[in-house]
């Protein structure tokens, strides 16, 4: 037998209901204050197809609606009962922060891209060997000039991750941890923001279970 493990909350008497992956039901496994969310499987555990990775995503979305979660990402598989309270225990302090962290919120994503036509979204196929480095710097820079452009976005949100690349198909990628209640706010805020910003695409997606900012507490090997 295995378990696997969709998430961490606190263990706080509400009951978990429903199934998850192949309709196996959640269950709990608490330790203290925590309580790992599982479904019991095979030795192996699930083969990650995409249904089954549809599964998952639903189930932790599920989770993520009726209580503050720490997601984990999928595949992670404790062999029993004990191996789930020891990793509880031994990570306690971090994800008793995290869940602090996360309550009451949700993550919402944000993908900046360059339209097609506009000054920084050249073809680097076009260009010299010779101007290549110079190309990334400048690319960097108008990434990073762009990303400026979101700051007034962070007022919205309780933290953020954020991606800045040479990519000029995507040269900057947020993850926002936004309160349930400024959702609404922050989305018209996006698209303020994407109505100013001449030649510029913004896309704004979830909200989401706070996967970037479980800080991959959930199932770490060390405190």
């Amino acid at each position: 037998m295995s378990l696997l493990v969709y998430g961490v909350a606190r263990a706080d008497g509400t009951a978990v209901d429903g199934t998850g992956i192949d309709d196996r039901p959640l269950r709990g496994v608490s330790d203290d204050r925590l309580m790992a969310i599982v479904t019991d499987h095979d030795r192996s555990g699930p083969h990650p197809d995409a249904a089954t990775l549809d599964a998952y995503a639903r189930t932790v979305q599920m989770l993520t609606d009726s209580r503050a979660l720490l997601p984990a990402p999928f595949g992670r598989v404790l062999a029993d009962d004990d191996d789930v309270r020891a990793m509880l225990r031994r990570r306690r302090q971090h994800l008793l922060a995290r869940l602090d962290r996360v309550h009451g919120a949700v993550e919402l994503g944000l993908s900046a891209r360059w339209l097609a036509g506009s000054d920084t979204a050249r073809d680097p196929r076009t260009e010299s060997s010779v101007a290549y480095l110079r190309d990334r710097l400048e690319t960097r820079q108008s990434a990073r000039r762009l990303a400026s452009e979101l700051d007034p976005l962070t007022a919205l949100a309780r933290s953020i991750r954020r991606a800045i690349s040479t990519r000029r198909d995507l040269p900057v990628l947020d993850a926002y941890l936004v309160d349930r209640g400024r959702v609404s706010e922050f989305v018209a805020m996006v698209a303020e923001l994407g109505d100013r910003l001449d030649g510029v695409e913004l896309i704004c997606t979830g909200p989401w279970p706070p996967y970037s900012f479980a800080d991959g507490g959930v199932l770490r090997s060390t405190p």
